[in-house]
């Protein structure tokens, strides 16, 4: 079994991973007509492009992103005012699973005070009051900011965290809702699907820890009977 310091390890290279790769693609796009959906996706698939898998002594970890186009099943952000849905699944060794989500909307920070963001807030927070984030991107980067204080005054630069660090105390527990995370029980592709479909995001991304023997194990489909 992985000890305390090796899975810190691996948090903290996540964060860290995670933060460069949605610096980079934000810088990018700063000036430019980008939109927010757009954008998102970007970062999400910048961050499955260069982690993907990663392996630290007795731990795995595996990055998946999908996304729903916006005609069609994925334009469903309605449902729940979120246009991402982050994942964090940690599988050790003893069996103790959990499987956590996240809910967030996406605003530039010239177009931060959206007319329409009360109500995307609104949505998110009834569904996941504790999980639920305003991503605001600038510059140099993007600041999450809890949803439920988000629209409340607060001093500039204060309250929020990183994307990095946001997913890596999700892996960590310290942040996410389990009530809307993954069905660990069948596979990932699939239970990314029907999580999206379910909260009506266009976007999700997954980032699941495994431990030892329970490394990279994947579901296999029983066989139906023969006629």
């Amino acid at each position: 079994m992985a000890t305390d310091e090796e899975k810190e390890h691996v948090f903290q290279a996540i964060e860290q991973a995670v933060d460069t790769i949605v610096s980079e693609v934000v810088e990018g796009h700063y000036e430019a007509l980008t939109q927010e959906p757009q954008l998102t996706s970007k970062i999400a698939g910048a961050i499955e492009h260069t982690i993907k898998m990663m392996d630290v002594g007795d731990l795995n970890v595996q990055v998946e992103v999908r996304d729903f186009p916006a005609q069609g099943r994925g334009a469903l952000e309605g449902k729940v005012g979120a246009d991402v849905y982050i994942s964090v699944a940690v599988i050790p060794e003893d069996r103790k699973d959990v499987s956590k989500g996240m809910l967030a909307q996406a605003k530039w920070d010239h177009s931060a005070k959206d007319p329409k963001l009360p109500e995307q807030i609104g949505k998110m927070t009834e569904r996941s009051k504790s999980s639920s984030y305003v991503w605001v991107y600038g510059p140099n980067g993007v600041t999450c900011y809890p949803a439920g204080d988000y629209l409340n005054p607060h001093p500039k630069g204060s309250g929020g965290q990183s994307v990095g660090s946001l997913i890596a105390n999700g892996l960590r527990c310290e942040e996410g809702d389990r009530s809307i995370g993954r069905d660990l029980t069948k596979p990932l592709i699939t239970s990314l699907n029907e999580i999206m479909e379910e909260l009506g995001v266009q976007t999700a991304v997954s980032f699941t820890i495994r431990e030892g023997s329970r490394r990279r194990r994947f579901y296999r489909r029983r066989r139906g009977k023969r006629a």
